[in-house]
């Protein structure tokens, strides 16, 4: 008996970068999807490091650090390199990037049960006194939410971006032959950055019509919100923000329309 494979004849659009692809990739074909690996995101490390590692040279006087993503572990770990060093108390938003900061060997001492910054900020700042002394590891396309929270309890929270966020050059001219040629079924979206790196390659090549018909998945709200305020019409998004929980929601999706016997869009 051949397993259920509800993604069989769907080619699906991952936009993540390309260290972080694999689960989603892996996912979409046990379905037995089709993955179309286009990464409209690049990660890189900031330009000038010189205020970066004049921070990290403080970590001793913070109480907490923040790491908000799989990347803020891996780029703040590049920045330190092999010197021995002393964490401040560590809070993450994540299982993602939990485990990423397992991987070095260290263990989180706050984690939301929300993985979004709002979420994240209203159960983290019941935590700090007058006076704490944060700091937030993030990347320059992060949003505020949560320095500014954490900014009017009293404490005070202190940014630093410890990596970069950029197009990849040669992604653009692969999306546009995949859109064109009508080679898509679904694009599934993992953060507001790919969704607006998308939208930028639409716009530029004049492509909106081409993508009407086409299945869109966000990984969670924020990034559900930012494609929805560019018109974009989200038919998934999960309510855990993973990718595991995506691709089953977006499984969902398709089984519902296909039992009534619809098109999907």
């Amino acid at each position: 008996m051949k397993p259920f494979q509800p993604l069989k004849d769907y080619q699906v659009l991952i936009t993540r970068g390309k260290r972080q692809a694999d689960g989603l990739k892996a996912s979409v074909e046990k379905n037995g999807g089709t993955p179309l690996l286009v990464p409209l995101l690049e990660f890189t490390l900031p330009d000038r490091r010189e205020e970066v590692q004049q921070r990290l040279d403080e970590l001793d006087s913070y109480d907490w650090i923040i790491l908000t993503s799989q990347n803020g572990v891996e780029f703040l770990f590049a920045l330190l390199g092999k010197r021995p060093v002393r964490l401040p108390k560590i809070a993450v938003i994540g299982s993602k990037t939990e485990e990423a900061l397992k991987r070095h060997g260290y263990v989180a001492d706050f984690i939301p049960s929300q993985f979004v910054a709002e979420g994240f900020a209203s159960e983290f700042i019941s935590l700090l006194q007058p006076g704490s002394r944060v700091l937030l590891a993030k990347g320059n396309l992060a949003r505020a939410v949560i320095a500014d929270e954490i900014n009017k309890t009293g404490a005070s929270c202190d940014e630093v971006i410890v990596y970069h966020t950029v197009l990849p050059d040669e992604s653009e001219r692969k999306l546009v032959q995949l859109i064109v040629s009508r080679k898509i079924d679904i694009i599934t979206f993992t953060s507001s950055s790919t969704v607006e790196h998308f939208l930028q390659i639409i716009d530029r090549n004049k492509l909106g019509t081409y993508i009407e018909s086409i299945i869109i998945a966000c990984i969670g709200p924020i990034a559900a919100k930012t494609a929805s305020k560019h018109g974009l019409t989200v038919d998934v998004c999960p309510d855990v923000y993973t990718t595991e929980a995506m691709v089953e929601e977006l499984i969902r999706f398709i089984v519902k329309k296909n039992n009534r016997g619809g098109t999907l869009k």
